[in-house]
């Protein structure tokens, strides 16, 4: 697409009032950008041309690449995804948009270290056989899924809920650079957008929808990962859940979906010999029209889901985090945090005899 066609794009998706599904209908209705510029130019103020050619400046300094919804590398299956992004902001490798075969990985930014510890392995192993991993680069088990895919071929991609020069939350730095050098960072926001609890169910639908299933390790029922899994079905993609412990509430969400027919899942074979490894076309299923309302509503003002608001960085909170229910071996704890490892036995201590955690045979330790 030429510069000037690409300007119009940003100009109108930029335009107050003009949203992904808009965007697509006057698009359809005039059948060129400029044309859907000049018409709604009579009924609303347009989005400042000059700041539409800032932007793409700035992007052009930051190498970002812009894709659009006619360009041949806009990724196919997100394209079937009724208000896929108009514009994708791209930082990497964007031959990664051309494999069709990609698998989301989600789960809590509060995960314990056993879950993390999985999310690496499946990870690892699923774009060892050649399936791209997409995930969110929060915190927790979005994380660990995009470190176990970095030094496959097939590698991985991140999407943000931020501008794509934005690192959020700034722990991330290096995962960051790591993804930018050898896999593929994307966002639908303009550039210096800062982190915003809003952006991030919005952020889902593109997870999801770059994917031909989603996998969800360890997520509680009123989770963001739930949004992304039920788009996913939404989408007409397969839904994997790996089982948790009844009495661990960062695994309800996962019980609750295979309960409603999520495929169970205990290894990457489980994964890899269902997928549909060939160019298969997607037959969206049509949402219901209270569904995704409903999963946008909770998402946004729900204190767990928005985690990566407020970043924490006390000890004990990180400590209630890593371990579950179930236990954690204390080395690998040591081993995970960037702390003496008198300091972190001393806070394991202190939550013991504040009743929070309890010490299991085999130098291991559960929450209470």
């Amino acid at each position: 697409m030429n510069k000037e066609k690409l300007i119009s794009y940003i100009q109108l998706i930029n335009t107050t009032g003009i949203g992904s599904v808009s965007f697509k209908k006057l698009i359809d209705r005039y059948k060129d950008v400029d044309i859907a510029l000049k018409e709604l130019s009579k009924k609303r103020e347009l989005f400042s041309r000059s700041l539409a050619e800032k932007e793409l400046m700035l992007a052009e300094i930051k190498k970002v690449k812009l894709i659009t919804m006619d360009d041949e590398i806009y990724p196919y299956n997100l394209k079937q995804v009724e208000g896929c992004p108009p514009i994708l902001y791209a930082l990497g490798n964007t031959d990664l948009l051309k494999n069709n075969n990609a698998l989301a990985i989600v789960g809590s930014r509060n995960a314990s270290f056993s879950a993390n510890r999985m999310a690496q392995q499946f990870s690892k192993e699923l774009a060892d056989s050649g399936i791209t991993v997409v995930s969110g680069m929060a915190r927790g088990i979005d994380a660990s899924a995009h470190i176990g895919a970095l030094d496959s071929k097939a590698s991985t991609i991140a999407v943000l809920g931020t501008g794509i020069d934005i690192i959020y939350p700034k722990e991330n730095e290096n995962l960051y650079n790591n993804i930018k050098e050898k896999g593929l960072i994307i966002s639908e926001y303009p550039m210096k957008t800062s982190p915003q609890a809003s952006n991030f169910p919005r952020r889902n639908r593109i997870v999801s929808g770059l994917s031909k299933g989603v996998l969800v390790i360890e997520a509680s029922i009123k989770s963001g990962s739930l949004i992304t899994a039920n788009m996913a079905l939404e989408q007409g993609r397969d839904v994997y859940s790996i089982p948790g412990a009844p009495f661990d509430g960062r695994t309800s969400g996962c019980n609750k979906l295979l309960k409603e027919g999520a495929i169970l899942t205990e290894t990457p074979e489980d994964i890899i010999n269902n997928f549909c490894f060939d160019d298969k076309i997607f037959i969206p299923v049509k949402p219901p029209k209270n569904t995704t309302p409903e999963l946008f509503e909770y998402s946004l003002d729900n204190e767990q889901n928005n985690l990566d608001i407020a970043d924490d960085n006390n000890l004990h909170q990180k400590l209630l985090s890593l371990i579950s229910e179930t236990g954690e071996d204390i080395d690998d704890i040591i081993r995970s945090l960037s702390q003496p490892p008198e300091e972190t036995l001393m806070a394991i201590t202190e939550l013991e005899l504040d009743g929070k955690l309890m010490r299991l045979p085999g130098n291991k330790v559960a929450k209470s």
